[in-house]
């Protein structure tokens, strides 16, 4: 057995992710919030991205001695707190950090709608790259900014940024990208070369890069991530990391993310956009709290975490390939999910989104809100326990099989 192998064994006995959760005292937009909408208690949820997991137990563990202090007054970032983040990038990605450099706020999107308040005008042009999460497109627009779609080129499964199409879109409005990395929904975990490319394109345009990092603590396993600001000294200073616990630990509820660029400029402007909703006093108590346990003592849960993702898509490409070939699903090289094409059934989404609903029961994420390439996709969230997988994708395969034209013999699954 190799080492790797091994420690994966080892992570597995003491994380057990092949349960579903006791869900009788939670109350979560994922599940409870789709179960009320639908008015069925009998639905699987396969959308929001939360996992179906207990947050680590180091986390919990700390979250238990904050609570028992019983004090929640505005909260103060200890020493303890930049060493932990500090300590995880530089671990996790070879990223040196300096504390100066490092921001917090209460998620990412409200990172990003700082920055791009502060940094432009009404008008203005960003650039996101679709298809991606809808967020991107909807900040900027609900901002009177102008959003402009670099999509993504799909070649054979594998997504790639279309370098020739952003040149093309670039103009004297253009002040902010948008960067998805990893990527959401794809899964790609973009190359030191791919990002190299983008600062060139970006530094000979006076394009600033916003990167939403927030997948990076989910890699699956021989998978290297780069953060964009390390790839060179423009990149640097030309940039915000947006980044979070939320996703890789299960935090989302604690609303806690953090914001991280070298250049005092960009981050006095982020300040001014914090101060401007009054959100630069305090924070959030659990979500620091939290936080630093999980980036200083979790590697062990992630990496656990992640083989047993990694063994759910695994699981629904192979089902796909057995009993659904025209649906294609892309490799995925981080978060969790799984990306389906579903355009070669040539069915429209009209007819299957009640399919998967009503009759499957069962709540997936669509693609088209997330822009061109979405169309005739679906997402799949993947943070959940094998049972509970195995039986939603039998539920899907009952509902799309039969739109090929075949029977669908749930006990060959």
């Amino acid at each position: 057995m190799s080492a790797k192998t091994a420690r994966s064994a080892s992570e597995q006995s003491l994380h057990d992710f092949s349960k579903a959760i006791d869900r009788s005292a939670l109350s979560t937009l994922k599940w409870e919030m789709e179960i009320d909408r639908l008015g069925d208690k009998d639905l699987f949820s396969f959308g929001t991205a939360d996992l179906d997991f207990r947050s680590p137990p180091a986390v919990v563990e700390a979250l238990h001695r904050a609570v028992e202090a019983g004090h929640f007054g505005y909260p103060l970032r200890r020493p303890s707190y930049y060493d932990a983040v500090t300590g995880y990038l530089s671990r996790r990605f070879g990223w040196q950090v300096e504390k100066t450099w490092i921001d917090a706020c209460v998620a990412i999107y409200p990172s990003m709608h700082s920055i791009i308040m502060e940094l432009t005008q009404a008008g203005d042009e960003i650039i996101y790259q679709p298809p991606v999460h809808h967020v991107f497109a909807e900040i900027v627009k609900a901002n009177d900014r102008v959003p402009v779609a670099n999509q993504l080129i799909n070649r054979g499964g594998t997504y790639e940024m279309d370098f020739a199409g952003l040149e093309a879109c670039i103009t004297d409005r253009t002040k902010l990208l948008l960067l998805c990395s990893p990527h959401n929904p794809v899964g790609r975990v973009w190359t030191r070369d791919e990002l190299k490319e983008l600062a060139r394109i970006c530094s000979e345009r006076g394009v600033i890069v916003v990167s939403d990092e927030v997948y990076s603590g989910m890699l699956y396993e021989g998978t290297e991530f780069t953060p964009f600001a390390a790839v060179s000294e423009w990149a640097a200073m030309n940039s915000y990391c947006l980044f979070s616990p939320s996703k890789p630990f299960n935090l989302t509820g604690l609303k806690h993310s953090i914001v991280v660029t070298p250049n005092p400029v960009l981050r006095d402007a982020f300040r001014r956009g914090l101060l401007r909703a009054n959100l630069q006093y305090g924070g959030s108590a659990l979500g620091y709290a939290a936080a630093e346990v999980a980036f200083r003592d979790c590697d062990d849960w992630s990496h656990a975490l992640m083989h047993h993702i990694a063994g759910n898509h695994a699981y629904v490409t192979d089902l796909i390939r057995s009993f659904l070939p025209e649906v294609t699903v892309p490799v995925a090289e981080a978060a969790y999910f799984a990306w389906l094409d579903l355009s070669r059934l040539n069915t429209p989404k009209a007819v299957y989104e009640p399919l998967i609903e009503r009759q499957a029961k069962l709540v997936v994420t669509y693609g088209e809100p997330m822009g061109p390439g979405g169309e005739n996709h679906i997402r799949i969230n993947l943070g959940t326990s094998r049972t509970i997988l195995e039986a939603g994708m039998r539920r899907l395969l009952s509902v799309l099989v039969p739109l090929t034209g075949r029977s669908f013999d749930e006990s060959a699954c």
